[in-house]
């Protein structure tokens, strides 16, 4: 795999983090990872599908919704420490650097 390359600065990022813009974007992940949670709540319960068949779902239907919504908040959890993450590339790359 290919070393990531960081354009951003470290000063950059921490301000990203403190903006208006993250701070919804935190708002709206946080907003998918609750619906995910009350999802869960209803998975392997009798539903009405967009056409209006009623679904009772089989045991292995309910295990792959369970995954899918577990990716989900997988997901919102890898989503919200990106800026965390690139932060702690920057250091170690200048640990690196230093070391050399």
């Amino acid at each position: 795999m290919d070393e990531l390359i960081i354009k951003a600065t470290k000063g950059q990022i921490e301000e990203f983090k403190e903006s208006f813009l993250w701070s919804d974007i935190v708002n709206e992940l946080i907003s998918l990872e609750a619906r995910a949670i009350q999802e869960y709540d209803l998975v392997g319960e009798p539903h009405v599908d967009d056409n209006g068949y009623k679904v009772v779902p089989n045991s292995s239907e309910t295990l792959i919704h369970l995954g899918d919504i577990k990716g989900r908040r997988k997901a919102v959890q890898y989503f919200l420490s990106i800026p965390d993450i690139l932060l702690q590339i920057l250091e170690d790359t200048e640990d690196d650097d230093e070391h050399k």
